[in-house]
């Protein structure tokens, strides 16, 4: 065959994330979907497979024959991954997806997942399809091929919000990581006749210049003044068997593990931080942070600090405080941490 002349770039290709009815069962083109606002992407190649070998035999020379090297694809496991601008609709959507709450105030609470274990065939709303336009490598955008990719019951594995105020204008920066056993469907696909939220839709957006809250509290609120953050929330997502290869090695199912938040800050080191990270040997280091711009907000109302540093820069020296987000084990129904998107 000749050399192809198809191509594919970032620059015109939408990201859509699509509301599944049943498992193993794409978003229809009249579904329910919203369009990420998207700085960045990747995702595994269309054709995935890892290589098994067999041990040499004993005896038997030191060379592999085609016998003893098999490709496996019942195990395969695609992942996908999404930076974007952080705005109201766009966490509450990842929230919905990672944990289950998709309203502001989007907390992660103690007794999450409600569900542990999702099944090929059955209804969930929880596995999302995710459409990369124009991304078929028989597409090319220079002339508007329309072909697309699209992967099936993606189940989100972590969620970051991370903000500095001398980077991106002081844009928070979302990244979304997924999984997916089902191999991923090539084709033309057009959301027509559900209810489509598009990127012009995204209005609000959480920026580092507009915070008017930045505060520790272990008993005192230290009001401290703040470089950057970067919450973190993640959980595994393993799959559970293999359907023939005429149906694609798709999954029977998905189990999911626990939740783990963490995070940390990066403060100017004055008084404030002193006071905010000193515990007495006996004390657990134990504190509620909060940073709102009074419509975003952060809130890890049983934060547990870890061991601080520092870094000597010339524009004076910071603080980076690491922290583990924990719920207060009187109830479940305790905060774990939660991220508001409405004042």
């Amino acid at each position: 065959m000749a050399k192809s002349t198809t191509f594919q770039t970032k620059t015109n290709s939408a990201v859509t994330i699509g509301t599944e009815v049943t498992m193993g069962t794409a978003t229809l083109a009249a579904g329910v979907t919203l369009q990420m606002p998207v700085t960045d992407y990747s995702f595994s190649e269309v054709a995935s497979h890892s290589l098994g070998v067999a041990p040499f035999r004993m005896g038997g020379g030191s060379a592999q024959s085609d016998d003893m090297v098999r490709a496996q694809r019942h195990d395969r496991m695609y992942e996908i991954s999404m930076t974007f601008m952080a705005s109201d609709k766009a966490i509450d959507r990842i929230c919905l997806t990672l944990f289950g709450d998709g309203n502001t105030p989007n907390a992660l609470i103690g007794s999450m997942p409600a569900a542990t274990t999702y099944t090929h065939g059955v209804a969930s709303i929880v596995p999302v399809t995710l459409h990369f336009e124009d991304s078929d490598p028989d597409s090319t955008t220079a002339s508007g091929g329309g072909l697309d990719t699209h992967f099936i019951s993606c189940m989100c594995t972590s969620f970051s919000l991370a903000g500095d105020i001398g980077s991106d204008g002081g844009m928070v920066m979302g990244t979304a990581t997924f999984v997916t056993g089902y191999a991923p469907v090539l084709s033309a696909l057009t959301f027509s006749g559900g209810t489509h939220v598009f990127n012009t839709s995204h209005t609000n957006f959480f920026n580092m210049h507009d915070l008017s809250k930045t505060e520790i509290n272990s008993g005192s609120a230290e009001d401290l003044v703040l470089y950057g953050f970067e919450l973190n929330i993640e959980r595994s997502v393993s799959r559970i068997g293999f359907d023939t290869a005429a149906n694609g090695f798709r999954p029977h199912g998905y189990v999911v593990g626990g939740y783990e938040a963490t995070g940390s800050l990066t403060v100017k080191r004055d008084a404030e931080l002193k006071d905010a990270i000193t515990f007495a040997d006996t004390a657990e280091p134990v504190c509620a942070i909060d940073l709102d711009t009074t419509v975003f907000q952060i809130q890890a109302p049983k934060a547990i600090l870890d061991t601080a540093s520092i870094n000597f820069d010339d524009d004076g020296w910071k603080t980076v405080i690491p922290f583990r987000c924990t719920y207060d084990g009187a109830a479940t129904s305790n905060t774990v941490v939660s991220i508001g998107t409405a004042a």
